[in-house]
This record gives C-alpha cells, structure tokens and sequence, in this order.
C-alpha cells in the first residue's frame, strides 16, 4: 500500500498529461485513498479479505481503470502488480490464479484500449506482451512470504510451548520445595509436640499449657501456609511483571488493612523466573507482619535496580521494634524459639536465590525491610554454588530452627 501511495504520487508529479486530465486524477486519487484507507486500518481489513477474496477483485478493477486512464507501462502497471502479490499472501493457490487470470485479461483488455503504435513502432510489443508475466510473479513472491510467516509462527508457538512445559516443571518443583519446607515441617512440628503434650500434661501443667499455645500457633501457621499455596496455584505470578505483581499483592492488602500503600518499581526492576516468587512472597509476608505488629498508618514499597541487584525495600511508620544490625543468626534463633517464624522465613526465601535480607528497626521509628536479589540466573547460581563448596550454605541451620517446636 506504501508503494501504491508513492507510485501514484510520483506520477502525478512528474505527468503532466495526468495532471492535465481530470478523469485520470479522480482515478489515481481514488486509488491513493483507497490504499492510504487499507494502510490506516489494516488490522480489520485483512480478515474480510480472508473471509471474502472477491472484495481483492474490486481492487483489481479500480487497477484496471489506472491502466485505462495512465497507459499499461510504467509506474501505472507497478500499481497494478501490488494486487497479484497481495493475493499470494493471503490466500490458497486456487484463489491467487483466479485473480492473476482476472488482472492478465483486464491487462490485455487496457493494452486493446489504448494507442499502443508508439511502443509497437520501438519494437517493444514482445515486452508488452510479456508484461502480465508479473502477476503470477508477484503472487509467487506473496505466497514465499506467507510460508515464511507461517514457518516463524510456527516456531514461536513451539518456543511457547516449551517454554510454558518448562514454567510448569518450575512451579512443580517449586511448590514441591514450598510444601517441604513449610507446611510438612510445620506439620510435623505440630504432631511431635502433640505426642508429647500428655506427658507434660502429667509433668508440668504449666509448660502443658505453653505447648498447646505453640500447637495453636503452629496450626494457624500450617493454614495459612496451606492457603498461600492454594493462592499460587490460582495466581499467575511468573508471567506478569515483578513490579505489577508485587503491585496486585499490595493493593490487595491495602483493601483488607485500610493501610494505603505507596508502589514503585522502575521497568528494569525485574529478576529470573525462580527469584520472582520469592521476592513476591517477601514482600506478602513483611505486609502481614505489619498488619499483626507494626500499627502503621502507611506503607511503602519500593523496587530498584542498584548494579546487578534488585533491591526491594518494604518499609511502615509503625511502632517499630529493637531489632539487632545485620539480624544475626542468634536473634533469628530466638525469633523462631518464640514461635516467630515470619522473618526467618523471608530469609531463607531470600538465601535460596542467592540473594540478602537485612530488616533495620527501632522502638517508634518503624520498620524497613530490605532484600536484595541478582539479576540474573548466573549470579544466583554462582552465589549458591559457592555456600556449597565452602560447607556453609547461607541458610545454615535456619530451616531447623524455624521450625523446631520445643
């Protein structure tokens, strides 16, 4: 269409007989706007000419009556040939040859029309003649270019499909870890401190009663834990951005706490596929921990990209609490004697993908908790690669005492 809009306006230009016959300009207007028309909304055109090849016939006669009014050489036969290769391209052979015999005989039927003794005295006749050999050409050159789309759709759907077998290996694998590390240590947790409630029921009444509040715990634990993974089944976490998914976890809690929370993330702030469920499972649990502790009158959640990191700080004005710099592995320890198991947890989520966690708080000055991830598969597996060799994985010894219940 491009090309039919510049053959017409050259001509016009450069032709002044065209520029002298009125009926030749109403013509070759006509068929700039009709292709300027088809250009401009070419998205709703295309399927009617799929679904109905004759309406490419009636451009093959408006092609005729430029042949008629411009001559059969030159730019006015280029204009002409667009059709033939428009046809290859959109449909079966049958439906192409009819169109390239309709345009061949309109051709002859020009070439009868108009004087044709200048060209037939320069010896030019057999070139005329040969002339609509263009036509099956053109269609030839639009149905390579169809198979040549096809074959790249083709290829695409395949990549598609790998890469979604390839994402539901990963979400099985990892909601396969997800159930091992909470919510069947949680369980198991609870079920060995059931058996030995009875014996502390006849020792210690006191502790009897201690232990039947951590089981109480526990249980809410397991069950939100449960529900979490039921939620990430339903939620398509992997194919939406980590800023709009981290966004939809936000404005979710923001509606059941009354809290507003303020998100920004840059369009860079992204990570790898087994990084981007931890990052938003962080973050979902640093709002349900300010929900339960912090009395906050607003949130913040901020992602940026600092090098090869992304950085995501999650941070309230609450009533803050007296938490030791770097969060050592003696107060985690204790976090998860006392039953709180929430930023234990965020840490190892952080560790698995290689990544820092670091939470800064102090009494009445709120709370800020701040992870940071690489950017890359690469950086990840090098960072856990190198816990191993040395024989002190990152989360040493926090997975036993989150979820030990004494």
């Amino acid at each position: 269409m491009q090309l039919r809009v510049l053959a017409v306006g050259v001509t016009v230009l450069f032709d002044a007989n065209v520029r002298r016959d009125v009926v030749a300009l109403c013509v070759l207007a006509a068929m700039a706007v009709s292709s300027g028309l088809v250009l401009a909304v070419w998205e709703r055109v295309v399927p009617r000419l799929l679904k109905h090849p004759a309406l490419l016939g009636f451009d093959v006669l408006l092609g005729y009556a430029v042949l008629e009014v411009g001559g059969i050489f030159g730019p006015y036969f280029l204009v002409t040939v667009v059709a033939a290769g428009i046809a290859g391209l959109l449909y079966q052979w049958r439906v192409t040859a009819l169109l390239c015999l309709q345009q061949t005989v309109l051709y002859y039927a020009a070439m009868h029309q108009n004087d044709t003794s200048d060209e037939l005295s320069t010896g030019a006749f057999p070139l005329l003649l040969a002339m609509p050999v263009f036509y099956p050409t053109a269609a030839l050159v639009g149905a390579v270019l169809r198979r040549l789309f096809d074959e790249q759709v083709e290829v695409e759907e395949t990549r598609w499909r790998m890469e979604a077998m390839a994402l539901a290996a990963d979400e099985r694998a990892r909601l396969a870890r997800e159930m091992h590390d909470s919510l069947t240590k949680t369980l198991a947790g609870i079920a060995l401190s059931a058996k030995a409630l009875p014996l502390w029921v006849r020792e210690s009444p006191e502790r009897a009663e201690v232990e039947a509040k951590r089981i109480e715990s526990a249980a809410a634990i397991a069950s939100r834990e449960a529900r979490t993974l039921i939620s990430d089944l339903r939620i398509d976490v992997v194919r939406r951005p980590l800023g709009t998914a981290i966004g939809e976890v936000a404005e979710k809690w923001s509606r059941a706490s009354g809290v507003p929370v303020r998100t920004t993330a840059g369009a860079d702030a992204e990570v790898p596929l087994r990084a981007r469920h931890e990052a938003v499972a962080v973050v979902k649990e640093a709002l349900q921990n300010v929900g339960k502790h912090a009395k906050a009158t607003s949130v913040t959640v901020r992602l940026s990209v600092r090098g090869d990191r992304l950085e995501v700080r999650v941070s309230d004005d609450g009533r803050g609490f007296a938490a030791p710099a770097g969060g050592d592995e003696a107060w985690l320890d204790g976090l998860a004697d006392d039953g709180h198991y929430g930023i234990v947890g965020m840490h190892e989520r952080v560790q698995r993908v290689g990544g820092d966690l670091a939470v800064r708080s102090e009494p009445g000055a709120g709370t800020e908790i701040m992870m940071s991830l690489p950017l890359d598969d690469v950086a990840s597996a090098a960072e856990a690669a190198a816990g191993r060799r040395t024989g002190e994985p990152r989360g040493k010894g926090l997975e036993t005492r989150a979820w030990r219940l004494r």
